[in-house]
């Protein structure tokens, strides 16, 4: 079996993290496999949106315990040989401040979406701050373990909850290292919503779903640029991008499928085109 599993139906692409008999806890090959998936989803015209998730009854404990210290965490392949994904060409030049493997989730130009289904510790928890987008159930327990294994917050951890939910907060759970449940993430801002247990899962898939059939798939990467870079432009750079990707929409198949789907009272169907 397995340890991640990739399934696209009706628009959305789910990646799965599946060593439920140890909470998924990350290895090498399964954080290469995430940024290959993500890749294949970014560049397969029939995926809209991305939700990444855990099996069982955690989202991710983090990295196997048995790989701390010994080195081999750095055998991640950063680089997922796949071709360039569709959508690069559209909105700000994410490139400028995002390399690819971890920053995987953020370069590609659709839409992410983490389905916290319980603990994220550690690299889990930076897997779901790499998305656009976090839910989370009653039973989800997240923390930043760094401090309390000697070492600094890894992989962005700093830069994203930083952003996310301003610097005193961002040192209070960098500096403690303590775990938090859902609903105090959703009051810091770290998760958009928290949910039963049973009804994560349903939520996020009809709400990817409700994207994967709504939303212009042009606009969304174009969007998805503008907010990943909004913090490190000026106001008047980002209002010049939103002005150019504009007049560039204005001449699209999927602006007129728009205002034709609304005018004839029906469900869009857009081509990313």
């Amino acid at each position: 079996m397995t340890d991640v599993l990739y399934a696209v139906s009706e628009g959305v692409a789910t990646i799965t993290l599946n060593r439920p008999d140890k909470l998924n806890a990350l290895t090498p090959d399964m954080l290469s496999a995430v940024f290959r998936h993500v890749a294949e989803a970014g560049a397969d015209p029939a995926v809209r949106v991305i939700v990444l998730t855990g099996a069982g009854r955690g989202f991710s404990a983090g990295l196997d315990l048995g790989l701390i210290g010994s080195g081999a965490s750095s055998g991640v392949t950063t680089d997922p040989g796949i071709a360039p994904q569709w959508g690069d060409d559209i909105g700000p030049e994410m490139q400028r401040f995002f390399a690819g493997g971890w920053n995987t989730l953020i370069t590609c130009r659709k839409p992410t979406i983490a389905a916290i289904n319980g603990p994220a510790f550690g690299w889990g928890f930076i897997l779901a701050l790499h998305c656009d987008i976090r839910f989370a159930s009653r039973s989800a327990l997240l923390n930043a373990t760094f401090a309390r294994i000697g070492v600094p917050g890894e992989k962005g951890s700093a830069w994203l909850l930083s952003r996310l939910v301003g610097t005193a907060r961002a040192a209070d759970l960098l500096y403690t290292a303590r775990r938090f449940d859902g609903a105090e993430a959703e009051r810091l801002g770290i998760v958009n919503a928290v949910l039963d247990d049973d009804a994560l899962m349903p939520h996020v898939t009809e709400y990817a779903r409700n994207i994967a059939q709504f939303s212009a798939p042009r606009a969304l990467a174009a969007m998805k640029a503008q907010i990943w870079t909004a913090i490190d432009d000026s106001y008047d750079v980002g209002f010049a991008y939103a002005d150019h990707e504009q007049e560039l929409a204005t001449g699209t198949a999927d602006f007129r499928e728009a205002f034709g789907s609304y005018r004839d009272k029906r469900i869009p169907r857009f081509t990313g085109k």
